[in-house]
Parts: structure tokens; sequence; C-alpha cells
């Protein structure tokens, strides 16, 4: 009897060995640490009541409740019972996520969903139609209305905008990287309605605006931002205020008694917190002359509306900007962040209203604590497995992932990559299983997740080698103070040590090589090619110079061997006044012994031709964008200097020219992305009005060979 007590002491005393041992050990792979979850039943009525799990584990156990809102409670729990009670049902199904996780090794979890079913005997509230607008996102990028107008949206894509799903919106959102407040040409929705007149008579007898929204960053008040609105000297929207209307979400209708522009500034009182959503719904009513804007369900602010709706001051500004403001020619006051709901009402709507949409959307809200900013990655390039694909921007912390969802192929997997992070940078490794696709790219760190952007990758065993363009300031660099064609714009070019100096010329009636882009001097008649010298001398730019003449030029030039003269020989009004600007120009270059130092562009042929005759070795570049490159090189013309719209819809012109050994120039490239995409195509130069943005950005490497 002795013996066997011992025995059984021995054995007692492994048990707790073990079992402290997975208990205290949290890296423990041993199978014999065990955790296995069964729920009694996964789903519930809307009457509501108890949800039972069965819990077999040899250790210490623990559980959360994922839920959008409060409706899961424990009612009791034991080593081997959960209970949990659930609520009397909504109107609307709702589902939980039940965790268990061993307390022993935290990679033992098991994960259950819990669905109850809406109440049967409550009924259904009426949900107001967005009958003039209302804006649904695609899983491409783009959107569309839905609404019964049927008001055209247009995607005007760019690196600064996606969409990805919203699991717990179960829709898809919009998201938008632009810096807040600024003027940009891409990267938002334009729905126009200026051809709608039942649309504008919808917004002028009283209307009701509806949005979804989050913010990347709180508003530090120095500029407004619009994520949905149609503002341009009339009009309605929402927006962000500056710091001197308070720094807050209002609705800003324009209603006036006079017929003149008057801005109803209705505020909410409320600074949106940087990763949280709000639902906001801005009312004018007409007939009760009142605005009001509510959040979250609750009214906010209410102004004193009587009047007329005054309507944008130009058509061409009657749309609504998702991610924008309007403006007659641009977006402006740019949004960051996500846009999920947009919506346009022709009726005024009431409190109730208000609540049945904020009870369709209404969700436990969890802030996402990452922002990133300064984005910028390529897209339409070419890599290899073994290349290292970087996104710049800041933000990135140690231990991010970055993950690669196809967007075009549905068969194809999404990919989880391993980030090496900078201070301003994020690289990934193409591994030899990638496919071509267009890709949408988050952010993952930890168990948040942050949405980057699209990007179209061609994979290859023999991808292009992308060589960094060269810059050149397309009339000099003037967008730093100096004036357009200026020796103080050619100054600044060489300066800032560029490639080149793009300027524009012309031969006046005695010969002579004056410098201006049009065909008469701005606030002068005279028409430069039938004048003389003399008549034109003493026209003064703003900054106070006379006009510049081809000899100032080459003067300025031969101060720097850093920078070229791109010379563009304007298309005069007769081939005799071309055939003397040609030779008047190349008489003057070799006379100056800058033959090395000038190249020549002309968007007439028969220059290009005369030039190239003449200076065989010189590099001339045709503008038209009309002719194949293996043409033009036929006749001894090295180069195409085409528009980028020509140009990145036939890309196949630019291998055809690096076949033939010439090269490939683009203008007039301004914004951020168009440069990307002029890498990405494998440009060898690219004129710009903002030379400095362009050489900052050739400091970085996007795509490089592992």
């Amino acid at each position: 009897m002795k013996k066997g007590t011992r025995l059984w002491g021995l054995f007692a005393l492994f048990l707790l060995v073990f079992c402290s041992s997975c208990k205290d050990d949290e890296t423990n792979d041993d199978p014999l640490c065990t955790l296995k979850v069964q729920a009694q039943r996964n789903e519930i009525s809307g009457d509501g009541g108890d949800v039972v799990f069965d819990v077999t584990s040899n250790g210490a156990w623990s559980y959360t409740i994922d839920q959008q809102e409060q409706w899961l409670t424990e009612k009791s729990k034991s080593a081997e019972r959960l209970t949990l009670t659930a609520a009397v049902g909504s109107d609307a199904e709702r589902k939980a996520t039940v965790t268990f996780t061993s307390e022993a090794d935290s990679k033992l979890k098991e994960t259950i969903t819990i669905t109850q079913q809406p109440r049967e005997d409550l009924p259904q509230p009426l949900v107001p139609e967005a009958d003039l607008l209302d804006v649904v996102f695609r899983n491409d990028g783009t959107a569309e209305d839905i609404s019964r107008s049927g008001i055209p949206v247009e995607t005007l894509s760019g690196m600064a905008m996606m969409t990805y799903y919203n699991d717990a919106y179960r829709r898809f959102v919009s998201h938008f990287h632009h810096t807040p407040g600024t003027t940009v040409n891409e990267g938002f929705y334009k729905a126009d309605y200026a051809a709608d007149q039942q649309f504008i008579n919808g917004l002028a007898d009283g209307h009701s605006l509806e949005v979804l929204f989050k913010t990347d960053v709180k508003s530090d008040g120095s500029a407004e931002w619009k994520m949905f609105s149609a503002m341009s000297s009339g009009g309605t929207g929402f927006l962000i205020s500056k710091a001197d209307k308070g720094t807050e979400l209002t609705f800003l209708p324009n209603v006036s008694t006079t017929g003149k522009s008057n801005w109803i500034w209705t505020k909410s009182g409320i600074n949106p917190e940087a990763g949280r959503y709000y639902h906001v719904v801005g009312v004018w009513n007409k007939q009760e002359e009142k605005s009001y804007i509510y959040v979250d369900g609750e009214l906010k602010g209410t102004m004193p509306a009587p009047g007329n709706f005054v309507h944008p001051s130009k058509t061409t500004s009657y749309w609504f900007g998702v991610g924008v403001d309007a403006s007659p020619a641009s977006g402006q006051n740019a949004w960051k962040g996500d846009v999920a709901i947009a919506r346009v009402y022709d009726a005024p709507l009431t409190a109730e209203n208000v609540e049945v949409l904020w009870n369709l959307v209404k969700r436990q809200q969890r802030p996402d604590p990452i922002e990133i900013s300064d984005l910028l990655f390529l897209s339409g390039c070419e890599v290899s497995a073994g290349y290292r694909y970087t996104i710049y921007g800041k933000g990135f912390a140690a231990g991010d992932k970055i993950r690669f969802e196809p967007v075009d192929n549905a068969k194809a997997e999404a990919m989880i990559f391993d980030a090496s992070v900078t201070a301003e940078s994020a690289t990934i490794v193409i591994p030899d299983t990638f496919v071509t696709d267009r890709y949408r790219l988050f952010l993952l760190r930890g168990a948040a997740e942050y949405p980057l952007g699209f990007t179209q990758l061609t994979f290859t065993d023999n991808p292009l080698i992308l060589a960094k363009p060269r810059a050149i300031a397309h009339r000099g660099y003037h967008t730093a103070g100096a004036p357009e064609n200026s020796v103080a714009a050619l100054a600044a070019a060489q300066a800032l040590e560029i490639y080149g100096s793009e300027f524009d010329v012309w031969v006046t009636a005695d010969g002579r090589i004056v410098i201006n882009h049009d065909k008469t001097f701005p606030g002068d008649s005279h028409v430069i090619e039938n004048s003389t010298y003399d008549q034109l001398k003493n026209i003064k730019l703003s900054n106070g110079e006379n006009i510049p003449t081809l000899e100032d030029y080459l003067t300025q030039a031969a101060k720097s061997d850093k920078t070229k003269l791109i010379c563009e020989i304007k298309r005069h009004s007769s081939a005799a006044n071309n055939q003397r600007a040609a030779d008047a120009v190349v008489a003057a270059v070799k006379a100056a012994g800058l033959t090395d130092r000038v190249e020549y562009i002309a968007f007439d042929l028969a220059t290009c031709k005369r030039i190239a005759a003449a200076l065989p070795d010189a590099m001339v570049q045709y503008l038209n964008g009309d002719i194949a490159p293996a043409a033009l090189r036929a006749d001894g013309i090295r180069g195409i200097d085409y528009t980028f719209s020509t140009i990145s819809v036939r890309p196949d012109w630019i291998r055809e020219a690096h076949d033939n050994g010439m090269v490939v120039n683009t203008w007039t490239v301004n914004a951020e992305q168009d440069m990307m995409s002029c890498i990405a195509l494998g440009m060898d130069f690219i004129t710009t009005n903002y030379p400095q943005t362009l050489k900052e950005l050739l400091t970085k490497t996007f795509v490089t060979p592992n």
C-alpha cells in the first residue's frame, strides 16, 4: 500500500511539472498543450438567449469578443464551459467573433462566429432614397452613380487614390493620399451634373447630403479639407474648415436673398479625430429657411438659411467631387483618408430619416493608428525574380509587412512580404512566384492595416532596365519666380544643374532671333516674324529684362557646361520663314562655338530635317507626335519629343525609338504621378514646369535588380 502511494505521488508530481511547464512557457510547442472549443449553436434568433461553448484544455484559457456593438456578454465561465448571453436583436443581422486562446501557448486559438438574426416583430424602417446621387465604389478603382439620376462619374485615377473592401461596412470604399487642402489634377472622382436639369432643380428646392468618411490626420486648421463637395463661388458640400472658422466639420450650402454668393456656415463643433469614421448628414430646408448638420445621428448645428440656392458661378463647376471640391479646371482642397458613402437627396431629410441612415452604418470604432505621408511608388514597370521594389513614404516602422492583393486576376492569391524598412521607405523582394497583375497594396502593422494604392507590375524574365530620365525645364526654370523664356529662367535652370533648359525662338523680319513662346509678346500687338528687331527691342519682361535674343541666351549658356539649351524653333506662317529661322539659329550657334551645347526641337518636320542636314551630329527631336520613330530616323532625326498623352498610349514607340538608337523626350509633365509613369515607361528625358520636383524625385530608386 505504501509503495502504491509513492508511485501515485510520483505520477501526480509529473503531471504537476508538465502542466506547470505548459502554462508558464508561452513558446512551448509541445503537442500535449491542447485547446478545443465547441459551440452548442452558432446562430441565435432575434429574441436573444444563451450561447454555450464547451472547452477542452489541459491549462488555463481566455477569450475575447469582436463585435461592432455590445450585444453578446458573459453570463458564466468555468474551466470547461463559457456561457454568453445575447441581447434582444435589432432590425438587422449582426455577428460577433469569439476567440479562445490558451494561456500556456498563445499560438493555440479557436475562433467561432456567432450570428444573430433580426427580430421578426420589428417594423422595418423606411430608408430614404438618395435619388440625385449615390456613388458606389468598385474593386477596379472606378465608381458609378446607382441613383435614379445615373449621373456620370468620371474616375481621374492616380497614385493618390485607390479602392479597397472594408469588412466593417461590407462595401468598397475609396481612399485618398493627397496632401490635405491642396489642388490636384488626378486622384479623385467627378460626378458631373451640368447636363441634368432635374438634378440642378433638386438642389435648388432644398436638398440633403450624406457622407461616411474618416481622415488619416487631424486638421491643424491651415487649409480647408473637402471630402465631398461641389462648391465654387456657389454650390454646396462638406468641409473641415480653416482655423479662422473654428477648424470643424461644416455643412456649407450657398443660400442668398440677394442672388449674390452667401455661404451658410453650419458648424458641428467637431474636428474629426484621425482614423475614426464619421457619418454626416447636411440638410438645407428651403421651406423652413434653415440648414442642419447631423453627426453620427445627432443634430450638431442649425443655421438660418433664407433665400434661394446659389449655384456655382460657372457650369464647368457643376460637379460633385469625391476626394476634392469642384473647380472649373481641377480638384481643390484635396482629402487624405477614406470616403465610404457619398449621396445627394432631393428632399430635405428629417431627424427620423437621419436616424435610420445612421443605424444602417453604426459601428464600433477602432481607430487605425497608421499614417503614411509623402507616398511614392512606381506603377507600370517590369520586374523579375529577385528585383527590389521600393515604396517611399514617411511613417514606416520596423516589422511592417506589405500585402499585394491581385485586382484583375480573380484566381491569384494575395502575397504578404516582409519589408526592409528605413525612415522613409519600405522595400520588398519580388519572388519567382510573382505574376503580372494590377495589385492593391496594404501596409500591415500587427492587426492594423493601411491602404497604400494600386500598382501595375509586369513579371518577365527579361525586364526593361529603367534608366533615370533627365530633367528639362520647360521655358526655363520659371516656377521659381523668373518670367518664362527669360535669361533669368535659363540662369535658374543652370543653378539647378539639370540637363536642359527649353526655350522658344522666332525670327524677325530683319533676321534677328528673339525668345518668346507666342507669335506676339504679352501686351504688344507686333507679330514677331513681321516686325523688325528695332520695333521689339524695348519690350520689357515682368522682371525688367528686355526681350531676350538668341545671342543673350548663348552668352548665358557659355557660363555653365551643366545645362544644355533645348531650342524650339516655332512654326512660322510660311515655309520660307521656317527656313530663315532654322538657318539663323544654326549660324548663331556655330558662331558662338556652342554646337555641342545646343539641342533642337520643332513641330515642323521640314525644319527638323533642315537642321539635321546642317548639323548631322546634333540632337534633333520632332514634336508633332504623328510619325513613328523609325521613319524619323531615316531622315536623320535622332529623337522624338511627344506629349505625355501621346506617348503614354503608344509605349511601343519608346522601344522602337530605342531600337533605332533614338532618344525619347516627353512634355509637359507637371504632375508627380505622371513623372512616375514616365520613369516606369523608360523615358530618356522629361520636360516639366517643375524641374526641382523632378530632380528630387530622381534621387529615389524605385525598382532595381537584386
